[in-house]
Formats: structure tokens, C-alpha cells, sequence
């Protein structure tokens, strides 16, 4: 099994030991069966049901954040921030969690749980709020005091993923000042129409792929875009497709390239409760549901699959929304296809479990899996034992 050491994008992971919530091994994905479909719209719900681990249920970030048991810190870096647990519960750290404030709203990079007391850990992420580099209104430049949405496109998954799907080594990219990461969101901004024109990935003498270490070191590398550029194209394209479908602009006056103040867009939200109101009462209803898998417009789009169904239920309000916001703003024009089948279902997630595995390794043994088939991507957390935390996998279409 092919093994790397994650020295570009910092990954935390927190022992098993330490951490009082035992977790099922990916050999179990055989016992778990599919049901649904659950459908409001272009918008379809499948449900995965399976045994769940026993022990405490993490904190969510969400509510960690909100009883301040949690501290996201910014470092001046883009890519990075620091996270620490003060509390006594272990805490669960979802891959795209939005987190809101200090210099620039982030979104986290990879799935993790955090043991209580856990000093300042080093947390990777990317930049969704381009062209700020300081404190917004009365906010805490130097910290973040939310994370209520999760990022709502599979395009902009995909690219912060992506990280994942070479395994290379390369050394970790210096701090960035904050005259540095001003120039830097504004070349993210700048980048793929440079990229167009086979431009550099370089603005003003700064090289755009300290934003994302892992990208090649080599000056004479090219590529059509960085995948911070990715996430920025995925997040601008949203904004400006659900204002389209909204008949109004989502995006706010304090902030127009916020995608997480695009989301608390109140036109946005009354969108959004039609589909919540019809669908998400079916992941609540059987206690062995440990996970769901979404089709927009009868395309598979993404699943996610966890240890518990308690697990499951603190995130699964946050996990609809983001689905049915990426449903509002998709394009209806094209061609539906055929509704999904459980059997499609079933054959989106095996797909990547006969494929070559490599892992990034992290601190304490923990460890981010990647399988690729030609439908999907397959990223799976584990810990040093080996069991499963959290399964994305994410359509390639």
C-alpha cells in the first residue's frame, strides 16, 4: 500500500485511544444496504442504512464553535489555520465546513476528530472569500466564530480534493504576510483568466501555489489553474447561479465574494425550506441510517457515509442543505438524466473500493484514503487502527 507523508496540506487527526468512539472497518460496506428514493424536484435522496459504533458521539465543529469549546485561529497563512480543543468531548471536523471570520472565511480540507485538550494543531484549508485580508465589520480578524454551512458544490469538493489524488512529497510552503495574502487573494481573483491566456501562476512576484503547497515547485510547471483557482471558479459560479435562479442577488454588501454570507441569503433560505421541508424527515425516520448518497437532475452527485447513525443525525441538517443549495442552483436546461436506481446507487459506491489505495499520513498515525475509479473519487479518514471515521465519494462526471 502506497504511503506518503502529508507535509503540504497539514492534516489532524487524534488517536483512537484518546478518543472514546470506536469506528467500523470499510469491510463492512458489504452489510449496508441502500434505500429511497427520496426525491422533491431535481433534487434525490438515497439513504444508507448499516451498524453503527458504539461509545460517545463526537461534538459536531458547528457546536463545539457555539459552546467555545473550540478556538479556529488564523496564522497569516492562506492555506492554513490552527484549531485547538479546550473541552472535554472530542470533536468532529467535517471535510467542507465553512468556517466564518478572521482574515478570510475558509473551508476546511479533510474530515477529522480532535481529542479534548488538544493544544493548537495546525488545520488545512482554502480560501472562499477572495479579495479580503482583514477584519470584516466587527468581526475577530485573528479568529472564527462559526461554521453553520458546508461548501455546496461537488466542482469545488473536487478541486480541494485534489491534493489527495497524487501522492508526492514536497516541502511546506513559509507563512504568508498579510501584504502577501492581500496580493495572493487578488491573484486567486486574477488566475484563471491568466491561466487562459497562458499566463504564469504568478502575480506581482508572488507565486500562487504557496496557496496550495502541494501544486508543483518547478517555476517551469504550467497548469490551466491551481486548485484554489478551482474552489474560487466552483464558489463564483454558485453565487452567480443561484441569484439566477433566485431572480436576486445572494451575494452581501459586506463582503460580495463571501460564499458563506451568500448562503445566510435569506431569499436563498426560503428556497431552501421547500426542499428541506419534503425531504428531511426521511433521514430521520430508521436508527440505523449512517449515511446518504444525492443525484441533482437524476446525476449521482456525492455520498457520505459515518461511524453512527447519532453521528449521522448532528449533521444531517447541514448535509441536506448543502445538497438541495447545490439543486436550486444547478441548470435545469440540461439534459435529465435517467432517475438513479438503488442498484446505481450501490454501483457508485463500490465502484472505487477495487482500486489501488494511497494514503497521506498524518500525525498519530491517522491517515486520509484515496481510491480512483473512472466514476468517482473515494476519500476516506481512518484512524491509526485502521477503522473509518468518514467516507466522501465524490461522481467525476
Amino acid at each position: 500500500m502506497l504511503r506518503a507523508y502529508l507535509t503540504t496540506l497539514p492534516l489532524l487527526f487524534a488517536s483512537a485511544a484518546a478518543v472514546a468512539f470506536a469506528l467500523p472497518r470499510p469491510a463492512q460496506a458489504a452489510d449496508q444496504r441502500i434505500s429511497g428514493p427520496y426525491t422533491h424536484d431535481n433534487l434525490t435522496i438515497f439513504l444508507v442504512h448499516g451498524a453503527s459504533s458504539q461509545g460517545p458521539v463526537p461534538l459536531t465543529l458547528e457546536e463545539a464553535l457555539e459552546r467555545g469549546s473550540v478556538k479556529v485561529h488564523e496564522t497569516g497563512s492562506v492555506g492554513e489555520l490552527e484549531i485547538e480543543n479546550e473541552g472535554e468531548e472530542a470533536v468532529f471536523v467535517h471535510a467542507g465546513d465553512i468556517v466564518k471570520g478572521g482574515q478570510q472565511d475558509r473551508v476546511v480540507t479533510a474530515s477529522l476528530i480532535m481529542k479534548s485538550k488538544s493544544g493548537r494543531l495546525p488545520l488545512a484549508v482554502f480560501c472562499v472569500e477572495s479579495g479580503r485580508w482583514a477584519a470584516r465589520g466587527d468581526e475577530d480578524k485573528a479568529t472564527f466564530a462559526s461554521a453553520k454551512d458546508m461548501l455546496p458544490t461537488r466542482e469545488a469538493k473536487l478541486a480541494m480534493r485534489s491534493a489527495y489524488t497524487v501522492v508526492a512529497e514536497s516541502p511546506v510552503a513559509p507563512p504568508v504576510s498579510e501584504a502577501e495574502g492581500r496580493a495572493i487573494s487578488q491573484a486567486i481573483d486574477n488566475e484563471a483568466a491568466r491561466a487562459e491566456a497562458g499566463a504564469r501562476n504568478e502575480t506581482a512576484g508572488i507565486d500562487i501555489r504557496r496557496v496550495n503547497p502541494a501544486w508543483p515547485r518547478d517555476s517551469q510547471e504550467r497548469a490551466p489553474a491551481s486548485p484554489q483557482a478551482e474552489v474560487w471558479r466552483s464558489v463564483s459560479n454558485i453565487q452567480a447561479a443561484l441569484s439566477s435562479k433566485l431572480g436576486a442577488k445572494v451575494t452581501a454588501e459586506e463582503s460580495e465574494t463571501s460564499l458563506q454570507l451568500a448562503l445566510e441569503s435569506e431569499k436563498l433560505a426560503k428556497a431552501q425550506q421547500v426542499y428541506i421541508d419534503a425531504l428531511k424527515s426521511a433521514g430521520e425516520k430508521e436508527p440505523d441510517v449512517v449515511g446518504y448518497v444525492f443525484a441533482v437532475n437524476g446525476r449521482i452527485n456525492s455520498g457520505d457515509i459515518y461511524a453512527s447513525n447519532a453521528l449521522f443525525r448532528k449533521l444531517w441538517p447541514k448535509l441536506l442543505k448543502a445538497a438541495v443549495t447545490e439543486a436550486i442552483g444547478a441548470e435545469k436546461a440540461l439534459p435529465k438524466a435517467l432517475d438513479p436506481t438503488v442498484g446505481a446507487v450501490n454501483e457508485f459506491l463500490a465502484a472505487p473500493v477495487a482500486a489501488k489505495p494511497s494514503e497521506r499520513l498524518s500525525i498519530d498515525g491517522q491517515v486520509v484514503e484515496t481510491r480512483e475509479a473512472d466514476a468517482a473519487l473515494d476519500f476516506a479518514t481512518k484512524s491509526a487502527s485502521g477503522d473509518t471515521i468518514h467516507r466522501n465519494v465524490l461522481a467525476r462526471h
